[in-house]
């Protein structure tokens, strides 16, 4: 367990969307990860995934981390943030349009300050494929000189691995960062 932990996390206004969550546990620099979209996590409190996160970035070196999402909605079903990305045109909810557009530039803004990034976002980026797509083209391109870019593994699909992968794809808390185009 990680001792004087600092918390905090930006949130929307409206409480709906989530465009960063940050844990620190030392001086170390943090590593920014990106994963699908947010679950329960806030500024006060952390759910698994976020647990996990921390024990496998403190494994590798890391002080903390920061965390942001392909899809900033904040829900425990990912479904509802796939249908965010795949029918907000449909529905003519503009806000969600531009809360995705605010949320690829946080993301494009993190990339640039972090020192190292991992991407996480697991199989069900394959449910909302175009989206994901931009997601890793605005990340590499925002991604300075020598910043290394990891995953946990490749999904069969070829997706990066999320942290709470099940069955035999199960990551551990001691597992190795792994250069994401050698993965």
């Amino acid at each position: 367990m990680l001792t004087g932990m600092t918390r905090s996390a930006s949130l929307s206004k409206c409480g709906a969307y989530r465009w960063t969550l940050t844990r620190t546990w030392d001086g170390r620099p943090k590593l920014l990860v990106c994963m699908f979209n947010p679950s329960t996590a806030n500024h006060l409190e952390d759910d698994p995934t976020i647990t996990l996160l921390c024990q496998i970035a403190s494994h590798n070196g890391y002080g903390g981390i920061v965390v942001v999402n392909g899809i900033p909605l904040r829900s425990p079903k990912p479904a509802e943030a796939i249908d965010m990305v795949n029918t907000w045109d449909k529905r003519q909810a503009w806000y969600e349009r531009d809360a995705l557009h605010f949320n690829l530039a946080e993301i494009q803004k993190q990339v640039e300050r972090a020192g190292a990034v991992l991407l996480a976002w697991g199989a069900l980026a394959g449910r909302c494929y175009f989206w994901f797509d931009n997601v890793l083209e605005e990340i590499e391109a925002a991604l300075p000189d020598g910043v290394p870019l990891y995953c946990l593994g490749k999904t069969a699909g070829g997706y990066p691995k999320h942290p709470l992968a099940r069955g035999k794809h199960k990551v551990r808390k001691d597992a190795p960062l792994i250069p994401w185009r050698s993965a």
